[in-house]
């Protein structure tokens, strides 16, 4: 044996034998083990799903707050439950014991609960057929504004696109707040990246935030924005995951939550750039060690001209920048297209206007179409009572075609609205002239879902939700709400074992 230990040739063969004989078992067993891996693409339905609303920021004391949720039904035999507890803040530690609402035991009826009065982050957690193409919102309505937000799901990172503190044209910010909640069963580790024009920008008080199981807690980070007229934020975990939402209060007196934009990439298109007066402009952040180009187009009511030339906007490395839209929109409802040499996030900040005075702010992000095989449907699971709805619909080198459905609180569904968009255009369909709404019988009170379903053979399609209420204005990017996912080609593959 000690001849062996000295010996390093010896040792090496000791080694490699016992690698052979340990691929030699695994390739002998291997067809009894085919259960443990997929040797070719698959898909499954969910039947865990958690997500997290932040306690809703109030600018006024008539303003009502509600979390909706709601799951579609895939069979007769679906069940599940879905219910919802208020998480605790760090320095309390644990989840709420108190359920929020009523649970619910059936897909393809509307979750809804009274979020008014609360100062903590709504958790959701749904099982069975309940977490299956599942999606949530949270809406803040009062006279004079709207706000809501999408319950976020946990993740190891989320991006966000917006102005800064430092605008020329009044959209900057007074405070911007990002809120973190960790509603699952083991530790997370988080910290917050800020690219403003000039650079990172951080703090100590941003790097490695610790939150346990059921904890949340909020981070001003106003002080690292001061200087920037446009920002990209990143919201990352070392270790377990969290969900992010992020709070941007304006010097006008507005507050609005900013929606989560897609990861980096080289291309975006960005839904729902409600048309009117006011400013309209794009953000883009490039967080590589290299400049960036990025060439933007905007897709509107009327067919492009190909001739156009698009906007070019140049970003520095690790930083971010801005673009103005209003000449290119005209006041039209927009879909917005970013093209880069690198990687970037990007989203758009739109204002309503009283004259000259902003009397009202929105923000909407980059997401991924509804587009076939899997992402052929989305959810919108909260409309207001008594406010104007429009989907904003944009379709880039296909035509789309789309079907809208309301679904009210107990199941029952209205008359089903068609939509076709043809390539290279943005259409709107509203509630207020395009004859939908509440489905007949249905108390308005209770609110209800919209369910869009891409039709078979159409191209993809941009989504976004748009409400109006006089000079109130608010935007929620449509995202897909898949019933089923893909399952990754793992057999005889390392990625089985290492992420």
């Amino acid at each position: 044996m000690r001849l062996i230990v000295e010996n390093r040739f010896a040792l090496f063969g000791l080694v490699a034998l016992a690698l052979l004989a340990l691929f030699g078992v695994a390739f002998v067993i291997r067809p009894v083990n085919a259960e443990l891996g997929v040797s070719e693409p698959d898909t499954v339905r969910p039947d865990l799903a958690a997500r997290v609303c932040p306690a809703p920021h109030e600018s006024s004391d008539d303003a009502d707050s509600s979390v909706a949720a709601f799951a579609p039904r895939v069979s007769r035999d679906d069940e599940g439950e879905l219910r919802a507890v208020p998480l605790a803040e760090v320095d309390e530690g644990g989840a709420g014991a108190q359920t929020l609402g009523e649970e619910l035991t059936e897909p393809g009826r509307v979750w809804r609960t009274d979020t008014g009065d609360a100062t903590r982050p709504t958790a959701l957690h749904a099982e069975g057929a309940l977490a299956s193409g599942l999606d949530s919102a949270q809406t803040t309505v009062s006279d004079d504004a709207i706000t809501e937000v999408r319950c976020a799901a946990p993740s190891i990172g989320t991006w966000f696109a917006l102005p800064g503190a430092d605008d020329p044209d009044d959209v900057d910010l007074e405070t911007l707040t990002v809120h973190l909640a960790n509603p699952e069963d083991f530790r997370a580790t988080v910290s917050v990246d800020i690219y403003t024009m000039e650079g990172p920008s951080y703090s100590p008080e941003s790097r490695g935030i610790h939150l346990g199981p059921g904890e949340s807690t909020e981070l001003d980070v106003t002080e690292l924005i001061q200087n920037t007229g446009s920002l990209g934020v990143h919201v990352r975990t070392s270790t377990g995951r969290v969900a992010a939402s992020l709070l941007a209060e304006h010097s006008s007196g507005n507050s609005d939550w900013v929606p989560p934009t897609r990861s980096p990439d080289e291309e975006h298109v960005i839904p729902g750039v409600p048309g009117g007066e006011g400013t309209r402009r794009l953000f883009v952040a490039a967080p590589g060690d290299e400049p960036v180009e990025a060439r933007v187009r905007v897709v509107t009511e009327e067919p492009n001209d190909t001739d156009d030339e698009p906007l070019v906007l140049n970003v520095p490395p690790a930083a971010s920048s801005w673009l103005t839209l209003e000449s290119a929109l005209s006041e039209a409802p927009g879909t917005v297209v970013v093209e880069a040499d690198g990687p970037v996030v990007a989203g758009v900040i739109a204002e309503a206007v009283d004259g000259k005075k902003v009397v009202e702010t929105a923000y909407t992000a980059a997401v991924d179409p509804l587009t076939g095989p899997l992402d052929t449907t989305a959810v919108i699971p909260d409309m207001p009572e008594d406010i104007d709805m429009e989907l904003v619909l944009g379709a880039l080198d296909e035509d789309a075609r789309v079907v809208a459905t309301p679904i009210a609180a107990d199941g029952s569904m209205g008359d089903a609205v068609r939509a076709e968009v043809a390539a290279g255009t943005t259409h709107v369909l509203g509630t207020d002239t395009d004859g939908w709404g509440v489905p007949s019988g249905a108390d308005p009170e209770d609110g209800y879902a919209v369910r869009l379903e891409l039709l078979e053979g159409s191209g993809p399609v941009y989504a976004a939700r748009v409400l109006r209420s006089g000079d109130a204005l608010s935007v929620l990017p449509v995202t897909p709400a898949p019933v089923s996912v893909q399952l990754p080609v793992v057999r005889n593959s390392m990625t089985g074992i290492v992420p």
